[in-house]
């Protein structure tokens, strides 16, 4: 037998911890079969390589990412014709939801593995193993003389914590000599976001909109990588952690204390995404005095009618207090900020342009923003594809906006910001890892002398290139708003494009370098 034989690879990203492998990963090793992971991102003929060397009786990918699945198909098209013939599944939010495509995008898939993998995958390893019919595993979809079957859906597991911890590789470093860890505490959403397809994937799974684990068992996974691994900071996936559930806050309390019990108060620290209608001084105190350190906050639109079509079911006050409950505890914060939609109007977006402003006034985030993106089983895909607005192909949809002058005006938007706002590189990205850099030095350092040094710097930078981006957005939308694109060969937006390289060198250079110094070994 090959030496390096492992009946189970999977292939996902892993430029972050992929919890949803790891679960996956777990529940195999605990029922005695081995499994490892190549990183997706790899060169393909070294996942060829990787896949030759185990001799699996399966492979599986893991279609997180629907922006990607072009590039999944060119990878198992290459190793079919490379002469990989075991099985190929994939799993994720796309496979599931959308299985006749994804056949009809990548035909050399042998099944899918639809919704939660936890126990489904497991028994199509086992089948394939012993050689029994793997077509009476729940839970697949699989073709057969041209035709697309689904078999039987299983009952979702409603107690998450009766899966085993996820398996974790070597964990990387957050900030140098300081190690994080991803966790959940709990799955779904109860909400039904217009741009989001969390709730009808787990309406189609046939389980609760949202299940959420006991807070003694987060804690005893914490607890439990702290102890083995050192980690120190974790960073909590869950759409929307459950600061208030319908028991109040009741859990986050539990959290807090079992925090206290285990004896993790002042060793670790800890991130959530939350609602900001969810935030109160009281909890966020409370929380705060036990590790949290930052919370990315859902946005998305800067008029109460904007956030109404995006079915936020929350309004610009109520965001609005959440952020200033975060700036009065001096608890750090991202957001998501959704600016251009399908409906937008140059009026909306002047709007939440100065709801952007307001909120980063003060320099402690930097101003940054998305378009609207139609991803499959949303309803904003639904409505565009039944109004014949959208465009492109699975993986790439993408719609015009109401007015031609939207489009190119979105289009100069991303010929002058795209590296700025969204670039690894660029001055959001640096920016906020600036910001982490110091958070980890205030709350685990023990030298809060060095990043009094650097927050000065930090926000008179964000300040700086926020007003800079500001006038710039709005000058772009009184030019494009006004025609006049349209006689001048669009010279406005190339003067602006121009200084925003020269701004964007300059800034970008300025966290560069406060980056560079507090990587400096000297204060830890």
């Amino acid at each position: 037998m090959n030496p390096s034989f492992k009946p189970v690879l999977i292939v996902a990203f892993a430029e972050e911890e992929n919890l949803g492998a790891g679960y996956l990963m777990s529940v195999l090793n605990r029922e005695g079969i081995d499994v490892s992971m190549i990183d997706f991102r790899y060169d393909r003929e070294e996942i060829l390589a990787g896949i030759r060397r185990a001799d699996p009786v399966v492979v599986g990918f893991s279609v997180i990412f629907e922006i990607h699945l072009d590039e999944f198909a060119l990878l198992i098209r290459y190793l079919r014709k490379s002469g990989v013939c075991c099985h190929f599944t994939a799993g994720g939010q796309y496979a599931s939801l959308c299985p006749e495509e994804l056949f009809r995008l990548i035909p050399e898939l042998d099944s899918i593995v639809r919704f939660e993998g936890e126990n489904t995958f497991p028994e199509l390893v086992q089948s394939l193993i012993t050689g029994t019919n793997w077509r009476d595993v729940k839970n697949l979809a699989y073709q057969e003389d041209g035709r697309i079957i689904r078999t039987p859906l299983r009952s979702v597991q409603i107690d998450l914590d009766k899966f085993p911890f996820p398996a974790r590789r070597l964990l990387r470093e957050y900030v140098p000599g300081y190690r994080y860890a991803s966790l959940i505490a709990g799955r779904g959403c109860i909400y039904n976001c217009s741009f989001c397809n969390t709730g009808e994937f787990y309406r189609q799974a046939g389980g609760p909109k949202k299940r959420i684990r006991r807070p003694e068992m987060v804690v005893e996974e914490m607890f439990r990588i702290y102890s083995e691994k050192g980690c120190r900071i974790f960073i909590f996936q869950d759409d929307d952690c459950p600061v208030k559930t319908a028991g109040g806050n009741e859990w986050i309390k539990s959290f807090c204390l079992e925090l206290e019990r285990r004896g993790l108060v002042n060793k670790v620290i800890w991130k959530i995404n939350c609602r900001p209608d969810e935030i109160d001084a009281e909890t966020f105190s409370m929380m705060k005095s036990h590790g949290l350190y930052l919370v990315f906050i859902g946005l998305e639109d800067g008029t109460d009618a904007g956030l109404r079509v995006l079915n936020k079911k929350m309004t610009v006050a109520s965001a609005l207090r959440g952020v200033s409950v975060l700036r009065e505890l001096d608890i750090g914060f991202d957001y998501g900020m959704i600016l251009f939609q399908p409906e937008s109007s140059f009026k909306s977006l002047r709007e939440s342009l100065r709801f952007l402003e307001e909120i980063c006034s003060d320099g402690l985030v930097p101003i940054t923003f998305l378009k609207l993106m139609p991803y499959f089983g949303t309803r904003v895909e639904r409505e565009l594809r039944e109004a014949g607005r959208l465009r492109g192909q699975p993986g790439n949809f993408d719609y015009n906006f109401l007015a031609p002058a939207l489009d190119a005006c979105w289009e100069a938007v991303s010929d002058c910001f795209a590296e700025w706002l969204w670039g690894r590189e660029g001055v959001v990205n640096l920016a906020k890892w600036a910001r982490n850099y110091i958070a980890v030095i205030d709350h685990l350092g023990g030298a809060p002398g060095v990043s009094d040094r650097y927050r000065s710097l930090y926000r008179d930078t964000v300040i700086m290139s926020n007003r800079f981006l500001a006038e710039a957005l709005n000058g772009l939308l009184d030019y494009y708003d006004s025609g006049d694109y349209l006689s001048d060969g669009e010279k406005r937006k190339e003067d602006i494009a121009i200084e925003s390289a020269r701004r964007h060198q300059l800034y970008a250079g300025t966290f560069k370098e406060m980056l560079d110094n507090l990587k400096d070994e000297s204060w830890r």
